[in-house]
């Protein structure tokens, strides 16, 4: 059994979260902020950390610091581009928009948990995109293309658009713009 810990400051999100991992056979800790998760906790002995993005007092990514060989997922209801690149740069294993689907929550704690019992230094690697090489030098154009062209067959454009926090029609306008064709074998 995998401990994880949540910290979400809104009690709805937090206890919702922890009754979907329970009953999937996870051990869950939580806590509202930063602050009080390691005043609680001894951050470094989960199995994973699923933190909000904006917390009281700061941001949830400042754990991918705080321990740095445990996996952070980093849940955000302000998604945009630019935080999930950013986000993902610093070294976050997933970036998920809320609200999630549970499905989605699911098999994204099941890939950062067996990935980095596999390789621990598959932390450092976005798992969208963990078989880049020299992610942390990807502009925004090259994350965004590569993150279309792995995902297309798999997600809809509206979970496309939604998992890069950009509207369908901004999603559209990229693909003309930098030229990446919808993927036919996905519709």
């Amino acid at each position: 059994m995998q401990d994880i810990l949540i910290v979400e400051d809104e009690e709805i999100i937090r206890c919702a979260l922890r009754q979907l991992l329970e009953r999937h056979n996870y051990r869950v800790s939580d806590a509202v902020s930063v602050k009080a998760a390691c005043s609680k906790f001894d951050v470094n002995t989960f199995a994973l950390i699923i933190t909000d993005l904006r917390l009281p007092g700061g941001f949830g990514s400042a754990f991918i610091d705080l321990a740095p060989h445990v996996p952070v997922i980093v849940m955000t209801s302000y998604a945009s581009l630019r935080s999930a690149v950013d986000t993902m740069r610093q070294g976050a294993v997933d970036y998920i928009c809320k609200p999630f689907k549970h499905n989605e929550m699911l098999v994204a704690v099941e890939r950062a948990i067996k990935t980095t019992k596999k390789d621990p230094s598959a932390r450092y690697q976005p798992a969208h995109i963990g078989h880049f090489k020299g992610f942390k030098d990807l502009s925004l154009k090259e994350y965004f293309t590569e993150f279309v062209r792995e995902n297309q067959s798999q997600l809809s454009e509206t979970a496309l658009a939604k998992k890069l926090g950009i509207s369908r029609k901004s999603l559209w306008e990229r693909r003309q713009k930098y030229g990446i064709l919808r993927d036919e074998r996905a519709e």
